[in-house]
């Protein structure tokens, strides 16, 4: 096999790899960042690792720390470096929580990102964020199961703008979130929907952002969030089955009740006399 067949095929191999292109980047201003971007998106990975490891050591905002990480992770795993790859993924998901790669890139590169997120999903101290600690709380405080719930924090100095709250049911995988603003005294409610709500608890963490949406504050983390005791819904008597069992029994007696009746002929009844013994 001769030399340009060989960079044919591994072109078309890193490729493969690298997948679609990135997400719109409107809120990137780091120019090395934009630069080791650009230089994923022509496929000029070790200028592309080379820039954004040094971005890395900048000031970035939340979405140009999402955008390195994200980045980097891909990268490393084009160039068969699955290692500093997980780790870099494991970077963004103490960043975004939710994060999640699209079906399109790929499965070699999902398959590294779901092993930093099992990992992260079973290791308290993988993600756990070194942020100022909040203790939110949660109204009702004995939520029941479908009814829903909401979380409130108070944050006061006007720092943070934005709260998420990551919440799910019993047997789920993924979270799912709720953002809101923060009212002008510093507090903030989020509501959880009551089909989230189930016995027998409610996992759920909570981040504030500033205004460069960075994260300033949280209580729980993935891998460890905070949950909350849900009381089961006992449910009214017609909603069982058993009642509606009854029910049918009792309709099935009378109206088999009724038809004897009907089909007894009128002119032959007869008085009917009880000796007793």
């Amino acid at each position: 096999m001769n030399r340009s067949m060989r960079s044919a095929i591994t072109l078309f191999t890193v490729a493969a790899v690298v997948g679609a292109p990135l997400a719109a980047r409107a809120e990137i201003d780091s120019a090395l960042v934009k630069e080791g971007l650009a230089a994923y998106a022509s496929l000029d990975l070790p200028r592309a690792i080379s820039l954004l490891e040094q971005a890395r050591n900048e000031s970035l905002t939340r979405d140009e720390k999402i955008a390195t990480y994200r980045t980097l992770g891909m990268a490393y795993v084009a160039v068969g470096q699955p290692g500093p790859a997980k780790v870099d993924f494991q970077h963004l998901l103490r960043v975004d929580p939710s994060a999640e790669l699209d079906r399109s890139v790929a499965p070699k590169v999902r398959a590294v990102f779901e092993e930093a997120k099992a990992e992260a999903a079973t290791s308290a101290h993988a993600l756990a964020p070194a942020l100022p600690s909040l203790s939110p709380s949660v109204e009702p405080a004995a939520p029941r199961e479908g009814r829903h719930v909401t979380v409130h924090v108070v944050y006061p100095g006007g720092v943070a703008r934005k709260m998420t709250v990551y919440f799910r049911k019993p047997g789920d995988a993924q979270f799912s979130r709720s953002v809101v603003e923060a009212a002008p005294s510093g507090a903030f409610a989020a509501t959880v929907p009551g089909m989230a709500v189930q016995s027998p608890s409610l996992e759920y963490h909570v981040v504030l952002l500033d205004d460069a949406g960075a994260s300033i504050a949280a209580a729980g983390s993935l891998g460890q969030p905070l949950s909350v005791a849900v009381a089961r819904t006992k449910k009214p008597v017609y909603a069982r089955g058993w009642f509606w069992g009854v029910v049918g029994g009792v309709a099935a007696a009378g109206a088999l009740a009724t038809g004897l009746a009907l089909g007894l002929p009128r002119g032959n009844s007869a008085p009917v006399t009880v000796n007793p013994q």
